[in-house]
């Protein structure tokens, strides 16, 4: 059999966008930058246990290597670039990235096996092939090589994704959403996977990299989807089935925290507090001089009579008839 040809990838912006037109104006050249349907299910997430683990990583990999510590020490705080930088250099010294590029294997693996192509799998990661290839075929799920890593947008929220696949079994109505999971622990994962297997059903069109066209969305089941859990160096996989309506509900929040995220109306400068009349003529009336006078007057001029020039005035004369007994009655 021959292997379907793989979709090459439509160009991206600096942020990693997908830059491609808009399915829903036929013939435009134009192409927009979608967001990111990774980036979107992530909007109302808890980052907080992946964040610290980062921050161990990058201080474990700044021990392993001197010259990533002697570049921190020359930086300063405001050397965005260069700390980042380094940052990522100490995570990769300290191995962060080994189970993410293991498990990027995996992938690759496991779809060349779905397009049909011979592979050889090295140890210890067979055993990993073997037991996905196992769970699927005793489940009696298969893959359709056509849809294998495909990109899709949603118009509604102006995202673009990449599916891992479409699978199909006799015994479901319609086919369904797949996404392989390679991460030891899916526990604290489940919110983003429901969003981003409910954004890849609810799609609009399907991008052909090939043709440079948007194709139809196969019509697949928008309640469930199935993740295969294969964590990496553990020769097991197990399957999920994945509520994709509580996803697609959840994705609304997440489309409603992005844009409360633009919102620029929610604080503004307290305006200065008036001085009133009374309290004002109490400032003036404690004045010690003339310096102070004049710095009343000009913190207070759009307040300011007649009242309080006659006010000032006195004061003033009393201070003056004050400092004259001074000097004349030593």
């Amino acid at each position: 059999m021959t292997a379907p040809s793989i979709q090459p990838e439509p160009k991206r912006d600096r942020y990693g966008r997908y830059l491609l037109p808009d399915p829903g104006q036929p013939g435009a050249t134009s192409t927009l930058a979608w967001t990111r349907a990774t980036t979107f299910a992530k909007s109302i997430s808890d980052t907080f246990g992946l964040t610290k683990w980062q921050l161990r990583m990058a201080l474990k990999g700044l021990t392993m290597r001197p010259d990533l510590f002697a570049r921190v020490s020359a930086a300063t705080v405001d050397d965005r670039q260069v700390l980042d930088q380094v940052a990522e250099a100490a995570k990769e010294a300290a191995a962060s990235s080994s189970g993410a590029n293991l498990g990027s294997a995996l992938h690759q693996f496991t779809e060349r096996l779905d397009r049909g192509e011979q592979v050889t799998v090295p140890a210890p990661w067979d055993a990993d092939v073997a037991a996905y290839r196992k769970v699927l075929t005793e489940a009696g799920i298969e893959v359709n090589a056509e849809w294998i890593e495909r990109i899709i947008v949603v118009r509604q929220y102006h995202i673009a994704g990449t599916l891992d696949r479409i699978l199909h079994s006799p015994t479901w109505r319609l086919p369904r959403i797949g996404d392989l999971k390679t991460g030891k622990d899916l526990s604290y994962g489940w919110l983003e996977i429901a969003v981003q297997e409910a954004i890849y059903a609810n799609a609009d069109a399907m991008w052909n990299g090939l043709t440079g066209q948007y194709e139809p969305m196969p019509e697949v089941d928008r309640e469930v989807g199935v993740v295969i859990h294969l964590p990496v160096g553990k020769a097991t996989a197990t399957l999920y089935e994945v509520d994709l309506v509580a996803g697609w509900e959840i994705a609304q929040v997440c489309a409603t925290v992005r844009g409360l995220r633009t919102r620029r109306d929610l604080a503004r400068a307290m305006p200065a507090p008036k001085t009133s009349s009374a309290l004002l003529l109490s400032l003036i009336q404690r004045a010690t001089g003339e310096p102070e006078m004049d710095r009343l007057w000009a913190d207070h001029s759009a307040n300011w009579t007649t009242q309080h020039t006659t006010a000032a005035k006195a004061r003033l004369a009393a201070l003056s008839t004050t400092n004259q007994t001074v000097h004349t009655n030593p």
